[in-house]
């Protein structure tokens, strides 16, 4: 616990994560769209920090670059269990379907999730409450036009780059402003 502290002090303003990585490309939303929802929740007067591993470290800069106002990289900088007690201060955090995005959940923080239409009955989030799923739809690779459904093919774009950016930032900024700063709401 204390190194969540340690790596993100106590501030004036409420704290919000962005999680821009996920194990699997084709489960990413572009680092632009996570630019964007963040700036959003600076201009509401959060803290945004941005959470990553070494592997996705190239994302966490780029939405860090891309971003007009502030944004804190920790990337690397943090455990497990000091990132679980940091989501745990969060207002909101916005992810892919990853590790993060459930961790998050699991500590009683606020989520906005990023869901392949595939991925969300099998990884999403039981209730609503403090929980906003947006889904991608799209079955077919937008490369060879396959359905992914019931085929495979070669090709790793991202399946979920087509939720529409105004929505996910409407979602996030809804729960900024409707949870506690110190936890957020359960259920």
């Amino acid at each position: 616990m204390n190194e969540a502290w340690q790596v993100v002090p106590e501030r004036e303003k409420p704290l919000v994560a962005l999680h821009p990585g996920a194990g699997d490309p084709q489960r990413r939303w572009p680092p632009e769209k996570f630019a964007a929802v963040g700036d959003a929740l600076a201009r509401a007067n959060a803290h945004v920090v941005v959470t990553g591993t070494r592997e996705e470290q190239a994302l966490v800069e780029e939405v860090v670059r891309t971003m007009k106002a502030e944004a804190q990289n920790i990337c690397e900088r943090i455990s497990l269990g000091g990132l679980a007690s940091l989501l745990s201060r969060c207002r909101v955090v916005v992810s892919n379907d990853f590790g993060p995005l459930h961790l998050a959940a699991t500590v009683g923080g606020a989520t906005v999730g990023l869901y392949w239409c595939c991925n969300l009955y099998t990884a999403g989030m039981l209730t609503r409450a403090c929980h906003c799923p947006h889904i991608s739809w799209q079955v077919a690779c937008p490369v060879c036009g396959v359905d992914r459904v019931f085929k495979t093919c070669e090709h790793r774009p991202s399946f979920v780059a087509n939720i529409p950016t105004s929505e996910v930032r409407d979602s996030a900024l809804a729960l900024f402003h409707t949870t506690s700063s110190t936890n957020a709401v359960r259920g």
